[in-house]
């Protein structure tokens, strides 16, 4: 599972275990004709690596009236099942939960420190959205001389402002989940006071002592002691950050990506254009589809010393418009043509590039907590409020807009509802489409 931050995909992976754990085929139909087969749970299986377990108990226990807490760790949650329609097999499921904000540093996967560098000024920092943001960092790095104290520090401004923009991509994303840091600093999305003045625990790096910033190839030329310095706290963080997070991914089979759309409408345009950057450098990486046995066409490799690119071995991509509940009914097809618009130009040519890629666009709610309210509004419990009421959303346009700002567009957060009975699983838009189409 894998999504920007605000994505819910800490919400969804506890919402599809609960229905794989006590599967009610009347509230999850799986199968054709619809609801044919049962999901019968078999154990949970240890996790391996070194992974932390998915605290699956807690979120679902806390899930009920607010999100689960904020992921700052790999997640990993594995178990066995059954499902009618296989005889003589046993499935295994694999959940991995990672924070939406660690997709900024994939680019770094296949980049030195100076094409990471180079990236980010050329194609990043050009856009507006961005660019109008960086104009004291850009000017710090023009100086003949760097100081590197000063200039990590102004970098470090620059990636608050980033977040406090929307725009994603924030990089090293140890400055937003080292130390602690990420509850104050995401406290905009989660109602935490957030103190906007003090990044004196977000780093641009490991730690203090390792931080980095991007130089323009100038700088890098005429302070090459500092290029070096910072390259080698780059491929440092590289190799314990980004490097085993991608080595994950090539594992495994099926991929979910979860976009959520309300968020990117409600926020801006630079929100919508740093997602499908990332999304873009997240495809060039993974470079999905198999061909024959299911490796790739250029054989599988993991990343590491020496490593050779191909394929992975992730064959399915579910590419999913997430919390379509916040929107009317009739409103939540248009979703998924959103999310379809924003990556099926990303993702078709890996078609091309190997034997079999399958790949399918979802609108859902892992988790309904919306229903119709009269006069046009949607009813449920808003985000922070005790009492459900009734309150006006947007319409969701046909296309994406050229150009939005903030409060172009309104879908308000909603308390999610999952029933206290903890075998009950929550009521849900579409996840058994989803399901279907990834334990199939």
């Amino acid at each position: 599972m894998i999504g920007i931050y605000r994505s819910g995909k800490t919400a969804f992976i506890t919402s599809f275990i609960n229905h794989v754990m006590y599967h009610d085929r009347e509230k999850l139909k799986i199968g054709e004709p619809k609801g044919s087969v049962k999901i019968t749970y078999d154990k949970e299986l240890p996790v391996e690596n070194g992974f932390t377990r998915f605290p699956y108990e807690k979120f679902r226990n806390e899930a009920n009236g607010r999100w689960p807490t904020k992921t700052k760790d790999i997640y990993h949650y594995s178990c066995s099942f059954y499902r009618s329609d296989w005889s003589m097999t046993k499935g295994q499921l694999d959940l991995f939960d990672f924070p939406g904000e660690r997709l900024a540093d994939i680019a770094m996967v296949k980049k030195s420190y100076a094409e990471w560098s180079d990236w980010l000024f050329n194609k990043v920092f050009q856009d507006k959205q961005y660019r109008d943001l960086a104009q004291a960092f850009l000017a710090e790095c023009d100086r003949d001389v760097l100081d590197e104290k000063g200039l990590t520090l102004v970098y470090r401004q620059f990636l608050a402002e980033l977040y406090k923009s929307y725009r994603p991509v924030i990089t090293p994303s140890t400055f937003l989940l080292q130390h602690g840091n990420s509850k104050e600093m995401l406290g905009k999305f989660f109602g935490v006071k957030v103190d906007r003045g003090d990044i004196s625990s977000s780093f641009s790096g490991l730690s203090e002592d390792e931080q980095f910033v991007p130089l323009p190839e100038k700088a890098r030329k005429n302070n090459i002691d500092l290029e070096k310095r910072f390259a080698s706290h780059y491929s440092n963080y590289r190799d314990k950050v980004a490097i085993p997070l991608i080595n994950i991914l090539f594992d495994y089979n099926e991929l979910a990506i979860l976009v959520d759309v309300t968020t990117l409408l409600a926020a801006n345009t630079g929100m919508y254009n740093g997602n499908r950057e990332l999304l873009d450098q997240f495809f060039q990486i993974l470079s999905p589809g198999d061909s024959l046995f299911g490796l790739g066409m250029d054989w599988i490799r993991k990343v590491g010393s020496g490593g050779h690119w191909g394929k992975s071995g992730c064959s399915q991509v579910a590419i999913i418009a997430t919390k379509a509940d916040k929107v009317h009914f009739d409103e939540r097809d248009k979703l998924k043509d959103l999310v379809k618009e924003m990556t099926e130009g990303l993702i078709e040519k890996y078609k091309y590039l190997s034997l079999h890629l399958e790949y399918k666009y979802f609108a859902c709610s892992a988790v309904r907590s919306t229903r119709k309210g009269k006069d046009g509004r949607l009813q449920g419990r808003l985000l922070g409020e005790e009492d459900k009421s009734e309150y006006d959303v947007s319409k969701v346009p046909g296309n994406w807009p050229g150009k939005w700002e903030e409060g172009d567009f309104t879908y308000p957060d909603v308390a999610p509802e999952f029933p206290e009975r903890t075998t009950l699983a929550p009521d849900h838009l579409a996840m058994d489409d989803v399901i279907e189409f990834l334990l199939k």
